[in-house]
């Protein structure tokens, strides 16, 4: 290599020199005096003493304890956190005119280090007329630690400029400090010079190899340069299990975590608590009920992380209550057991209990709460829709300080989205400083929720991809779905297009949204062309698939590709099924229908819900078999439910049968005597077999109650143009022509 760092990073010494403050002459006799009244002074006889300081002074006479023990002296201020002890050996040194030794100024400069002075490292620094590699070494760790990263880096190049040489110590403070994917250039440097020097044998510079490329997102270097190691020890092993981990992958975790073993190392705490945190993907429960056991004879099981550990595996396997005894067995708790135990709730849906978890928290422990603790009980509200709570969330937050958060601002847009307070999570999104791509995605989740025109979300995300945030899967994934229910054909092709661009369009989850949206807009055959090039499908592909056929009433179709997807190994869920009773009720194949009811719990384990039972009242109806259809609605674990008794109402009106419909009106009623759809249904059903004095009866008893119902509403899209249309409406510009050509349909339909 020509030049081992760019040279961006090769200024003049970066920092300026700064003159060291006068050091102010006291006259007393003595610097430090010990438990004795007279002082100390060298003695041939006197090895090593260890002084009881008791208080700081000054003195002329260097001959003292000092000339030998002031390196000890240091390692007790910096252990026992005495910054004033360590000024003092400082200004014992000044004086001394040990400005000159590098030893010395070495372990002064670390002295301010450690105690994250930087400025008076700095001064130290400049001071000195002879560095050597631990000094430069020391300073560039010192930024480091202070999360300096452009300091550090441009003080490595200077290093490299002044000729002075790295060693192991060096690569690896520099390696540590390559923390973001934009310094994998320089990272690769240092690499470089690591195997020209030799020193990539050294575990600690090999366990920073690994480091920087996984924060690079170059995970698949990191394995080589793990792999090619001739030694590791524990920490090494330790971090590879953790990014194993974090990359998912928890069969080659638990494959460095038997190495380990096998190769005599003696496991931690750390050990358990990371190879017991890979229990979320391809390793599951049970072999996380195993690491459990084997933590517990090791005697790590009563340690605080591993105990977090396992609480966060329980709850995110949805056992809250194996979660829960854990938590209580631990003898030690802090704000990530908690943090951990109130996620849990939430994602087992024991919203309740995450709430009186976070309630009871603060008044009975008294534990301050953080950003982390905050976005769980967030998420918790939002899933739960508990608005109420979530306002006094926001409200603590605003106390707190926290509201700039991004992971809290972001689990209060979430909130206010589900919650249908789209105008709320706005607010809360244009007060952040820093918009990222989470932010908007919860956003659009609230659009997804709302029927309303606030806002067009494209005209966002196109806001903010001029600014640079970069869309994710979710992202395209819940626009696609956007366009979907906006029946937007147009826009949708224009955003397919643009996850071609992108290359989103070879994920799964993306293609699968393409599917849904095409078949939603009505073109089939664009769906059906989608799935053809996926070149990886789930069940949701196929699913997707075959509901678009049931939704466009080609039941023929839907049954085929549900034979092919059984026929590729891909088991049916309850969507698929439901999926093919619709196509099935919708094209008139009741037999077809019957029959997969009926295989669906014995053949392939699926219980039936309320909307499988809704499907098949609705086949059962439409195929004439009404008694049928009201048997399996009593028969059903669902025999109060309106959807199921509002299906029968309407199947009944399809065919002109009053005798079941009055029934099946009087438990409708009975069951919503508050909803204003269930009357209209059963006065519609009244007026189509021309009984207007029973249709008008419902209808004033529907109005004396006050029930409004909201009038239907379509809409199409024709040259990029959506045109809306409501019931009975006729202030559509083109009403008369519409009118006109549905008054020939419904004269065609009659005669055909």
């Amino acid at each position: 290599m020509t030049t081992f760092f760019p040279a961006t990073l090769l200024p003049c010494i970066s920092k300026p020199q700064f003159s060291f403050p006068q050091l102010e002459i006291k006259t007393p006799n003595s610097i430090f005096t010990c438990s004795s009244s007279k002082p100390v002074h060298n003695n041939n006889n006197l090895q090593n003493p260890k002084p009881n300081v008791t208080r700081y002074s000054t003195i002329s006479n260097e001959d003292t304890l000092l000339f030998n023990d002031w390196p000890e002296l240091i390692k007790i201020s910096i252990g026992s956190r005495d910054f004033l002890l360590g000024q003092a050996v400082h200004s014992y040194l000044v004086k001394a005119g040990s400005q000159d030794d590098t030893f010395k100024g070495n372990n002064v400069l670390n002295l301010y280090v450690k105690f994250n002075r930087l400025d008076l490292a700095q001064k130290v620094f400049d001071r000195m007329r002879t560095r050597n590699t631990i000094t430069w070494t020391s300073l560039i760790k010192g930024y480091l630690e202070d999360n300096d990263f452009q300091s550090a880096f441009s003080f490595a190049g200077d290093m490299h400029k002044f000729g002075e040489n790295f060693n192991e110590h060096t690569c690896t403070v520099i390696l540590q400090a390559c923390s973001s994917p934009d310094d994998r250039i320089l990272g690769e440097q240092i690499h470089c010079f690591v195997i020209k020097s030799g020193f990539d044998e050294n575990v600690f510079v090999g366990t920073s190899l690994i480091a920087m490329y996984t924060k690079s997102g170059f995970f698949d270097v990191a394995e080589k340069v793990f792999d090619s190691m001739g030694f590791k020890d524990i920490r090494c092993l330790n971090f590879m299990i953790l990014e194993y981990g974090r990359a998912g992958n928890g069969g080659k975790a638990i494959e460095v975590f038997k190495n380990l073993l096998n190769d005599g190392f003696e496991p931690t705490d750390y050990t358990f608590t990371n190879i017991i945190s890979t229990c979320n993907g391809d390793l599951g429960v049970e072999e996380g009920k195993q690491l459990q056991g084997l933590a517990f004879k090791y005697g790590f099981l009563s340690e605080t992380s591993v105990g977090n550990a396992i609480i966060t595996m329980y709850g995110n396997s949805g056992m809250p209550k194996e979660a829960e005894r854990m938590f209580s067995s631990m003898s030690e708790k802090n704000l990530i057991s908690w943090t951990a135990l109130i996620s849990g709730y939430s994602r087992s849906g024991y919203g309740k209990k995450a709430v009186d978890a976070f309630l009871g928290l603060h008044d009975e422990l008294g534990i301050n709460f953080d950003s982390t603790l905050l976005t769980a009980i967030l998420d918790c509200c939002s899933d739960c829709n508990n608005l109420e709570l979530g306002l006094q969330i926001h409200g603590f937050v605003m106390k707190l300080g926290c509201a700039c958060d991004v992971n809290v601002a972001t689990a209060l847009v979430d909130l206010y989205a589900k919650c249908e307070k789209l105008q709320s999570a706005r607010i809360v999104f244009d007060h952040l400083s820093n918009k990222g791509i989470a932010s908007f995605n919860a956003i659009l989740a609230g659009f997804l929720e709302s029927s309303g025109d606030e806002e067009d979300p494209m005209i966002l995300f196109n806001q903010l991809r001029l600014a640079g945030v970069k869309p994710d899967m979710v992202t395209f994934s819940r626009l696609l779905s956007l366009l979907a229910n906006q029946a937007s054909l147009e826009k949708g092709r224009s955003f397919h297009a643009y996850t071609v661009k992108t290359g989103f369009d070879t994920n799964i989850s993306v293609a699968n949204s393409v599917i849904s949206m095409y078949a939603k807009c009505g073109s089939i055959e664009d769906a059906h062309q989608m799935f053809n090039i996926m070149n990886c499908r789930d069940s949701i592909s196929w699913n997707a698939l075959i509901s678009a056929y049931a939704l466009h009433g080609q039941a023929q179709k839907s049954l085929f590709l549900f034979e092919e997807m059984k026929r590729k190994g891909f088991d049916p869920d309850e969507f698929t099924i439901l999926a093919i009773l619709q196509a099935c009720t919708y094209s008139g194949l009741w037999k077809d229908g019957i029959c997969l009811f009926n295989l669906m719990e014995p053949k392939y384990g699926i219980k039936p819900l309320l909307e499988h039972y809704a499907c098949m009242a609705d086949l059962l109806g439409r195929a004439g078999y009404l008694s049928e259809a009201m048997d399996i609605i009593k028969r059903s674990p669902f025999p109060k439910s309106t959807l199921l008794w509002r299906t029968l109402v309407n199947v009944c009106k399809l065919h002109g049968n009053l005798n079941f419909g009055k029934l099946a009106s009087k438990h409708l009623l009975d069951l919503s005597p508050v909803e204003a759809g269930s009357y209209i249904l059963v006065s519609n059903m009244y007026a189509s077999e021309k009984m207007s004095d029973e249709a008008a009866k419902v209808r004033k008893v529907m109005n004396d109650l006050k029930f409004r119902k909201e009038a239907g509403s379509s809409w199409i899209e024709i040259d990029n143009k959506v045109h809306h249309f409501v019931a009975s409406d006729k202030d559509h510009p083109e009403s008369r022509e519409i009118y006109t050509r549905l008054e020939l349909l419904t004269d065609e339909m009659k005669w055909s």
